[in-house]
């Protein structure tokens, strides 16, 4: 439970969930360790202005920056273990739940990848990352059994396609069921009866999102646009592989239509973590309210405050630093 005898519940188990790497490694905290137990502290990561102002990289507010992030993570993975009042999430929470163990996953991913300076990569699961907070945020905010069962069914497509495929495949063979066949018919069955929903009822010729809205009128209904404009929305050329990624990131150009092949990896830069961070907090801070109530968002309050405070005073240090730089210094 919380502390406080509030009657939110964890599992055990959470104490495993990683908060992923960073620039300058130090130990990291244990999130949960047992069911009844009080949430873990995460370690704080220091903020210091005087150490700041001597920066003379950006690369070392990306080590700041990815620090932050980690301890962002692990208040992901911290809210992601709460149950509730229950011992187990209902199938409509756990559509919410799971997409919090999702983000922390992806957000440990993005900083892997960052640590790594791949930033072809660790662009893709930002934008990833950003689409499981907007899908949070959106099922929070008009939760209810048929929003759920929108967000279910949407998903199951591929699986009534897929069995469908396999069913005329049969008849065609006059009846003869390979096994196969009969071990991907099972799987398929099987996530049906998880998801609570009828196979038959998955229409395919319905070509509308989830919940009626795409994902920029989700981010939209939840107050997201800006960042979904501003940073997350063109990401989609780096998930899906359009020219413009092509352009930015795997070919060198003489701009006069001559090009060749850019094996180089390019280099991450700290905007992006700052938001995620403060992106993340808040995804964290409703799905406690959501989950345990307020009750159980009083226990990080102040915690999450402080740490978007501290992300947002480096954020700005490093603008700051790029107002007198123009390109390719910045």
């Amino acid at each position: 439970m919380f502390p406080g005898n509030t009657g939110i519940t964890t599992p055990i188990g959470c104490g495993a969930l990683q908060a992923g790497p960073m620039l300058r490694q130090t130990d990291g905290p244990k999130l949960m360790t047992a069911s009844r137990g009080p949430l873990s502290a995460v370690e704080r990561v220091t903020v210091d202005p005087v150490a700041i102002a001597a920066f003379t990289r950006e690369w070392d507010f990306m080590v700041l920056a990815s620090e932050l992030l980690r301890e962002v993570t692990s208040y992901v993975g911290v809210a992601a273990c709460v149950l509730g009042s229950a011992p187990a999430w209902t199938r409509d929470q756990a559509a919410v739940g799971g997409n919090m163990v999702r983000l922390s996953k992806l957000l440990s991913a993005f900083l892997d990848q960052t640590v790594q300076k791949k930033m072809e990569t660790s662009t893709i699961l930002s934008r990833l990352a950003f689409e499981t907070i907007v899908n949070v945020r959106y099922l929070i905010a008009d939760f209810s059994p048929e929003l759920v069962n929108s967000f279910v069914r949407h998903s199951l497509k591929h699986e009534r396609r897929l069995h469908d495929t396999i069913q005329a495949n049969i008849r065609e063979r006059g009846g003869e069921v390979l096994h196969i066949e009969k071990r991907m018919l099972n799987s398929i069955d099987r996530a049906a009866r998880i998801a609570g929903i009828a196979l038959d009822s998955v229409d395919l010729k319905d070509r509308a999102p989830w919940g009626g809205k795409d994902l920029r009128q989700k981010a939209a209904a939840v107050g997201l646009e800006q960042p979904y404009l501003a940073v997350f929305g063109g990401m989609s050329h780096n998930v899906h592989g359009s020219w413009h990624d092509l352009y930015q990131f795997h070919l060198e150009t003489d701009e006069v239509g001559a090009f060749t092949p850019n094996l180089d990896w390019g280099r991450p830069r700290p905007q992006p973590l700052f938001a995620l961070g403060h992106l993340a907090l808040s995804a964290v801070a409703e799905f406690l309210i959501f989950i345990g109530g307020e009750a159980a968002v009083d226990q990080l309050r102040r915690q999450l405050r402080d740490l978007g405070a501290r992300i947002t005073s480096v954020d700005e240090a490093h603008e700051s630093y790029l107002s007198g730089k123009t390109w390719p210094a910045i």
